[in-house]
């Protein structure tokens, strides 16, 4: 069984590949900036199949955010592609990031939330017993994902997905006037797109020390939405603002991702069977619950960079 892995020591072996930029112009039509946006979220996904394949801890990382991408793409496109063009392709997405999920969430946890700690209590028996237990489960998973990726499925998913965009199955009854938006240059579209999910934002990131941890959470959801579909349409807006833009969703996303990260690091938790009252359970909740206390007092002053920001969608 390969071991998940951050560098590997051949020299021929495949390497991971981050997302490539979809250039687009004012004028494109919105079915034809769709078409171009799954392909290179599909693309994304498949280019990192062989480093995944291969035990790669970032290979992993690049495909979970592919697909992650993929999703977010179709729920962007909605009020031009409905829902139900894409059910059940979205089925396929679900099956593969329960594979997907598990394996980096393992790996997240390991290799950046506990290496501090291990480092801080090298000798400290319960910590050291778990950390072997917590190996072998991320190795499972790791292990359950690369079967995934063998099983016929995978490839049946990629081909339904390129089916669906060469013949534009979403089309079917659609109205004409649907039609007809589909055709409309993408800088209708995506312009008040982007306006209402930054109000979206704005609205729960201005009450952030009112939320309840699930809506912080639904709050990051939104942050992330609205920060690929920058992305996505980064091409149609002065560079220099999107790149500052992104860079402050950047900042906004790390600080709330850690604080999400004390739920996962519970449910890893129990996933591992450590008890409530081990000694090294506490030390761990310990850990992270300072680490939550201190990025909620960060918010404040990275939420105020963000507002300070100038939107590259308006004139």
């Amino acid at each position: 069984m390969t071991s998940p892995s951050k560098k590997r020591q051949s020299a021929d072996a495949p390497r991971h590949v981050k997302a490539s930029p979809v250039e687009l112009t004012v004028e494109t039509p919105g079915e034809e900036v769709f078409v171009a946006i799954i392909s290179a979220c599909l693309n994304h996904a498949e280019a990192n199949r062989a480093a995944v394949l291969d035990g790669q801890i970032e290979g992993v990382h690049q495909m979970r955010v592919a697909f992650r991408r993929l999703r977010s793409s179709l729920k962007t496109f909605r009020p031009l592609i409905p829902r139900e063009g894409s059910a059940a392709l979205v089925e396929d997405i679900r099956w593969l990031n329960e594979h997907l999920g598990p394996a980096r969430d393992w790996d997240v946890f390991l290799e950046e939330g506990m290496a501090p700690v291990f480092a801080h209590f090298p000798r400290k028996r319960g910590l050291l017993l778990f950390r072997a237990k917590a190996a072998t489960i991320r190795q499972h998973h790791h292990q359950t994902l690369r079967e995934a990726l063998k099983q016929p499925r995978y490839p049946l998913l990629r081909q339904r997905f390129a089916n669906w965009l060469d013949h534009r199955g979403w089309r079917e009854g659609l109205s004409d006037e649907q039609r007809e938006r589909l055709a409309e240059p993408i800088l209708r579209f995506s312009t008040p797109l982007l306006e209402k999910n930054h109000r979206k934002v704005v609205s729960r990131g201005e009450a952030f020390t009112e939320l309840s941890a699930m809506e912080r959470h639904a709050l990051r959801i939104r942050i992330k939405e609205l920060r690929y579909a920058l992305d996505f349409f980064a091409s149609l807006y002065p560079a220099p603002a999107v790149k500052a833009y992104l860079s402050a969703m950047s900042r906004l996303q790390d600080c709330l991702g850690i604080m999400n990260d004390i739920s996962v690091a519970r449910r890893l938790l129990d996933e591992a069977k450590l008890n409530a009252v081990s000694a090294a359970r506490q030390v761990i909740e310990g850990w992270y619950g300072c680490r939550l206390d201190q990025h909620e007092r960060q918010f404040k002053e990275i939420w105020e960079q963000y507002r300070r920001c100038e939107r590259p969608w308006k004139d």
